[in-house]
Protein backbone atom coordinates (compact mmCIF):
# COMPACT_ATOMS: atom_id res chain seq x y z
CA UNK A 1 0.00 0.00 0.00
CA UNK A 2 1.38 2.96 -0.93
CA UNK A 3 0.75 6.30 1.45
CA UNK A 4 -0.53 9.76 -0.34
CA UNK A 5 1.70 13.06 1.12
CA UNK A 6 -0.31 16.10 1.50
CA UNK A 7 2.11 18.84 1.32
CA UNK A 8 1.95 21.50 4.05
CA UNK A 9 3.76 24.21 5.44
CA UNK A 10 4.44 24.83 9.15
CA UNK A 11 2.62 27.99 9.72
CA UNK A 12 2.74 28.96 13.90
CA UNK A 13 4.83 27.22 16.66
CA UNK A 14 3.86 28.13 20.14
CA UNK A 15 6.22 26.92 22.61
CA UNK A 16 4.03 25.12 26.27
CA UNK A 17 5.73 24.29 29.26
CA UNK A 18 5.98 20.35 27.66
CA UNK A 19 4.68 20.65 24.40
CA UNK A 20 5.15 22.87 21.76
CA UNK A 21 1.78 23.42 19.66
CA UNK A 22 2.26 23.41 15.94
CA UNK A 23 -0.06 24.66 12.97
CA UNK A 24 0.03 23.75 9.38
CA UNK A 25 -1.51 24.65 6.39
CA UNK A 26 -2.34 22.24 3.65
CA UNK A 27 -0.49 24.09 0.08
CA UNK A 28 -3.62 23.08 -1.91
CA UNK A 29 -6.88 23.75 0.05
CA UNK A 30 -5.52 26.40 2.39
CA UNK A 31 -7.28 24.08 5.12
CA UNK A 32 -5.44 24.39 8.36
CA UNK A 33 -4.82 21.43 10.82
CA UNK A 34 -3.71 22.14 14.69
CA UNK A 35 -1.21 19.45 16.27
CA UNK A 36 -1.05 20.10 20.13
CA UNK A 37 1.89 17.59 21.39
CA UNK A 38 5.12 18.42 19.66
CA UNK A 39 8.34 17.54 21.17
CA UNK A 40 10.70 20.51 22.03
CA UNK A 41 13.47 18.66 20.79
CA UNK A 42 11.99 18.77 17.36
CA UNK A 43 13.96 20.92 14.55
CA UNK A 44 11.18 22.54 13.03
CA UNK A 45 10.61 26.39 12.43
CA UNK A 46 8.03 28.45 10.78
CA UNK A 47 8.10 28.43 7.19
CA UNK A 48 8.82 24.52 6.63
CA UNK A 49 7.68 22.40 4.24
CA UNK A 50 6.11 19.28 5.86
CA UNK A 51 3.61 16.52 4.87
CA UNK A 52 0.93 15.03 5.79
CA UNK A 53 -0.36 11.52 5.66
CA UNK A 54 -4.18 10.40 6.45
CA UNK A 55 -5.66 7.44 7.49
CA UNK A 56 -8.98 5.89 7.81
CA UNK A 57 -9.83 4.84 11.03
CA UNK A 58 -12.42 2.00 11.64
CA UNK A 59 -15.45 3.13 13.05
CA UNK A 60 -19.18 1.89 13.56
CA UNK A 61 -20.47 5.42 12.28
CA UNK A 62 -21.16 6.07 8.50
CA UNK A 63 -18.38 9.23 8.58
CA UNK A 64 -15.43 7.32 10.16
CA UNK A 65 -12.56 9.54 11.57
CA UNK A 66 -9.25 10.51 10.05
CA UNK A 67 -5.86 9.85 11.79
CA UNK A 68 -3.56 12.66 10.30
CA UNK A 69 -0.18 12.24 11.22
CA UNK A 70 2.16 15.25 10.45
CA UNK A 71 5.66 14.44 9.66
CA UNK A 72 8.89 16.89 8.68
CA UNK A 73 10.62 17.03 5.67
CA UNK A 74 13.25 14.51 6.30
CA UNK A 75 10.37 11.80 7.13
CA UNK A 76 10.60 12.16 11.29
CA UNK A 77 6.85 11.85 12.24
CA UNK A 78 6.41 15.02 14.62
CA UNK A 79 2.72 14.37 16.11
CA UNK A 80 -0.54 13.34 14.94
CA UNK A 81 -4.44 14.02 14.99
CA UNK A 82 -7.62 12.92 14.48
CA UNK A 83 -10.21 14.65 12.48
CA UNK A 84 -13.56 14.05 11.02
CA UNK A 85 -13.78 14.28 7.40
CA UNK A 86 -15.72 17.11 7.09
CA UNK A 87 -12.97 19.00 8.42
CA UNK A 88 -10.69 17.57 6.31
CA UNK A 89 -11.06 18.15 2.44
CA UNK A 90 -10.72 14.62 1.37
CA UNK A 91 -12.86 15.17 -1.76
CA UNK A 92 -10.39 17.53 -3.14
CA UNK A 93 -7.02 15.95 -1.51
CA UNK A 94 -7.74 12.21 -1.90
CA UNK A 95 -5.31 11.85 0.98
CA UNK A 96 -6.59 8.58 2.30
CA UNK A 97 -3.57 6.23 2.32
CA UNK A 98 -5.43 3.57 1.30
CA UNK A 99 -6.39 5.06 -1.65
CA UNK A 100 -9.52 6.91 -2.94
CA UNK A 101 -12.33 5.02 -5.20
CA UNK A 102 -14.80 5.55 -6.99
CA UNK A 103 -15.75 9.16 -8.33
CA UNK A 104 -16.97 10.52 -4.52
CA UNK A 105 -13.33 10.17 -2.99
CA UNK A 106 -14.54 7.67 -0.24
CA UNK A 107 -11.23 6.39 0.98
CA UNK A 108 -11.07 2.08 0.21
CA UNK A 109 -9.15 0.59 3.21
Amino acid sequence: MTETRIPCEIIAINEGKTWNNIVVEQNASKKRLFFGKTKKDMEINVGDTAYLVVDVMQSEFSEAPLRVSLYNKDGTKVDWTIVQPSQFNILRSCACSGGCSGTNGTCSL
